[in-house]
């Protein structure tokens, strides 16, 4: 075991020393007992929680030609409020095309294994691409993906989404070396999900040693298995936590002319540990 990964479990302990809920334990489909380590609820209006998230900033295409310019500190692009985190998109702001926000724990804390959870809405136009997902903590650059290893859990796109029902579908994958998305070999599942712009919905997988199922309310339909191959499976190594709102590029595709801002909401991120 790496030193990194030893910093980061000792900063995992704190972090659960402050910031458990009154919600502490949670049964499993498979039946197994998880414990709540750690969670943000966002109870408290205003901006994010600094001591829990960092933003990345930039308008470099994010590796997906996306035009969205992510800001910092920008309450217009992320801000809580009546308890939820409001990820705001704008048209024609800034001098950018669009503005936007991306959080994630990076540098705050990271997880090696475990149950990981997003209580979620997303927006239904056109162009919109919503995400909670998790990057290795290898991460530098681009050219360090895939081989960091990346764990989509939540991934709505808003042209798959229709507007009337709300009804569309989530994408869980796992990003490797040997499989990945610009190489259209990436292990995915497509769930079907009903009226997922105006209701919340729980997105989670439960990873483990031996690999990583995804769940949509509780229900399973995806499991990536571990394999001996590293290039196969580099999800034995920490992970940071991300949220954001991606407009266009290769996978949110063209935007509708028509909208001027969309909002991507969640009730809460939580993560487990198995209680045993």
């Amino acid at each position: 075991m790496s030193g990194d990964v030893e910093v980061d479990r000792v900063q995992f302990t704190k972090m659960i020393d402050h910031e458990m809920t009154p919600e502490s334990m949670t049964q499993s489909t498979s039946g197994s007992e998880w414990k709540l380590v750690w969670s943000d609820e966002f109870d408290v209006d205003g901006a994010p929680d600094l001591t829990k998230w960092t933003y990345d900033v930039g308008n470099w295409g994010w590796g997906n030609n996306e035009p969205q310019y992510y800001t910092k500190d920008r309450r217009e692009n992320a801000r809580v409020e009546n308890g939820n985190l409001i990820i705001e998109a704008h048209k024609n702001d800034m001098g950018q095309d669009w503005t936007s926000a991306r959080l994630t724990t990076r540098g705050k804390v990271s997880f090696l294994y475990g149950k990981i959870e997003f209580r979620a809405k997303s927006p239904s136009k056109d162009g919109t691409w919503a995400a909670g997902w998790l990057l290795g903590d290898e991460y530098r650059d681009e050219l360090s993906w895939p081989y960091c290893g990346e764990i989509d859990v939540l991934e709505n796109i808003g042209s798959e989404i229709d507007d009337e029902t709300g009804n569309g579908i989530n994408h869980a994958s796992c990003h490797t070396r040997t499989y990945y998305f610009k190489e259209g070999t990436h292990i995915t599942a497509v769930k079907e999900v009903e009226d997922m712009t105006n209701t919340f919905h729980n997105y989670t997988i439960e990873w483990t040693p031996e690999g990583v199922k995804a769940y949509l309310d509780g229900e399973y339909y995806y499991t990536y298995d571990k394999t001996a191959d590293e290039l196969e499976w580099p999800f034995n190594k920490p992970q940071n936590l991300i949220v954001n709102l991606a407009m266009g590029g290769g996978m949110g595709g063209a935007i509708d002319p028509s909208i001027q801002s969309q909002q991507f909401i969640l009730d809460y991120v939580r993560v487990y540990e198995l209680a045993n």
